[in-house]
């Protein structure tokens, strides 16, 4: 009886090891093969228009030159436009320049005029050539800027290239670069450059920056015609002021009085 007894007792007490056993051990985990990283989908390259862009931002400061040289040895032109704008007192004043030299060389002709535009009134012209003031009703500049609205600018842009990101004039942006596609080929012209830049901010998708240069010649060794366009913004969003100059407040006419 009693051996019967250590038997089952031996038995009940190998069967709890085994659960023990059983129950201490950790199941081996089964290795997952990682497979190769989602790639990242580059930025948006689309920019939006010129008024978008500019209308998003308090104030600013723009410069966009146009230059070009040849065909002939001499022959050149620059203009320089130079704005600056202030939401928060509805002014604008407007610089630009120009100089042309013809193919004949000689004294390059120029050209400076500014124009101002605060609230209602307008004022355009330099010290040199003098001063010409307007004035504006509340619909006529209503009207104005609903036109200036409907013409929004984007320079050209072909199957642009993701480079880097980068800050640009305090403004973190992507890299853009591009080739004018087609160049050359209705002319039958070599093309000695074609290298277009641009960078928009991360924020906003403005142009910050923009750089084209191409430059052609009709045959190896002839006259280089060379083009520069370059659009850049500063002073986003900082304090700016601007003020019509004496020369306009002289042309300026007499405040009415009311009876």
């Amino acid at each position: 009886m009693k051996t019967r007894i250590f038997s089952a007792l031996s038995l009940l007490v190998m069967l709890m090891m085994a659960c023990s056993l059983s129950a201490g051990q950790t199941p081996q985990a089964t290795a997952e093969v990682a497979g190769p990283p989602t790639p990242t989908p580059p930025p948006d390259p689309v920019p939006v228009s010129f008024n978008d862009g500019l209308a998003s931002l308090n104030s600013y400061r723009l410069t966009i030159m146009f230059k070009s040289s040849g065909p002939g040895p001499a022959q050149s032109s620059t203009t320089i436009i130079e704005s600056q704008r202030s939401s928060d007192t509805d002014a604008s004043a407007t610089h630009i320049t120009a100089t042309v030299v013809s193919p004949d060389g000689g004294d390059p002709e120029t050209s400076d005029t500014t124009m101002y535009d605060i609230g209602n009134d307008q004022c355009s012209g330099s010290d040199v050539d003098g001063w010409e003031w307007t004035s504006t009703t509340p619909a006529e500049a209503e009207m104005q800027g609903l036109v200036n609205s409907m013409l929004g600018m984007t320079p050209v842009i072909d199957d642009p290239v993701f480079a880097a990101t980068a800050t640009v004039n305090g403004v973190p942006t992507n890299h853009f670069s591009f080739q004018v596609s087609g160049l050359g080929t209705s002319s039958g012209s070599i093309v000695n450059i074609n290298q277009g830049d641009y960078w928009l901010a991360v924020d906003g998708q403005y142009i910050v920056k923009y750089l084209l240069i191409l430059e052609m010649s009709e045959a190896a060794n002839s006259n280089v015609l060379h083009q520069e366009i370059t659009i850049e913004m500063n002073d986003i969003n900082q304090p700016v002021s601007i003020a019509f100059p004496q020369g306009c407040l002289d042309m300026a006419p007499p405040p009415t009085t009311t009876p």
